[in-house]
C-alpha cells in the first residue's frame, strides 16, 4: 500500500491545524471516487449521497487518527466501506422489521381501539428508552430486538465477537430495566443518554 502522498499530507496537516476550508481539497480529490465505490454497493444514488456525507463528515473528525505513513485513500475507502457496511445493515434491518409488522398484522384480529392505543404507548416509550442508549449498545438491540437477527448474525453484521454482543445485550437490558423504574419524567427532562 502506498503511503500518503506529499500533497496528501500538506492538505491534512493544513486541515489539522485549523484550516477548515482545506479539507475541500480532500473533497474535491476523492469526493467522485468515494461517490461512486457508494453507488456501486448500495445501489440508490440518494443512500450513496448520504453515505458520502457520512464518509466525509467522518473523515474530518478523525483526521487527527489518521497515520502519515499509512495510505490515505485506503484510510478514506476503509471508513467508507463501514459506513456503507452499516447503511445496508440498517436497510435490512427496517425491512426485515417491516415484513414482520406487516405479516403480523395480517394475522392479528382486529384488536379493542384501547389495547391498541395503550401497545402503541408501550412500544414508542420502549423505542424512546432504546434510543437513549449509548450506540454500541444500542445497534445491538435494534438488530436483535428489532430486527430479529440471532446473536451470531448480529456479530457478523457488527464485526463482533459472539460474547462482546452478549456482554452488550445483558448491559442493555439492565439500563432499559432501571429506566422503566424510573418514575416518568417530563419531555424536557428525558434527553440524554442512559448510563
Amino acid at each position: 500500500m502506498d503511503s500518503a502522498g506529499p500533497e496528501d499530507i500538506v492538505i491534512i496537516q493544513r486541515v489539522l491545524a485549523g484550516d477548515a476550508d482545506a479539507f475541500r481539497v480532500i473533497v474535491h480529490r476523492y469526493g467522485g471516487r468515494l461517490r461512486g465505490f457508494c453507488l456501486a454497493r448500495l445501489g440508490d444514488a440518494d443512500e450513496a449521497d448520504d453515505a458520502l456525507q457520512d464518509v466525509l463528515l467522518r473523515a474530518y473528525r478523525s483526521l487527527g487518527g489518521f497515520r502519515l505513513g499509512s495510505s490515505f485513500a485506503s484510510w478514506l475507502f476503509a471508513i467508507a466501506a463501514n459506513r456503507v457496511r452499516t447503511r445496508r445493515v440498517r436497510s435490512a434491518a427496517h425491512g426485515e422489521l417491516a415484513r414482520r409488522a406487516a405479516d403480523v398484522a395480517r394475522l392479528a384480529p382486529d384488536p379493542d381501539p384501547q389495547e391498541q392505543a395503550v401497545s402503541a404507548i408501550e412500544r414508542t416509550e420502549v423505542r424512546e428508552a432504546v434510543a437513549r442508549l449509548p450506540w454500541p449498545m444500542r445497534v445491538v438491540v435494534e438488530l436483535y430486538y428489532f430486527a430479529g437477527l440471532s446473536v451470531e448474525d448480529t456479530a457478523v453484521a457488527l464485526d463482533l465477537g459472539i460474547e462482546a454482543v452478549k456482554s452488550r445485550l445483558l448491559r442493555a437490558r439492565r439500563l432499559l430495566a432501571r429506566a422503566a423504574e424510573e418514575p416518568a419524567q417530563p419531555a424536557a427532562g428525558r434527553e440524554g443518554t442512559l448510563q
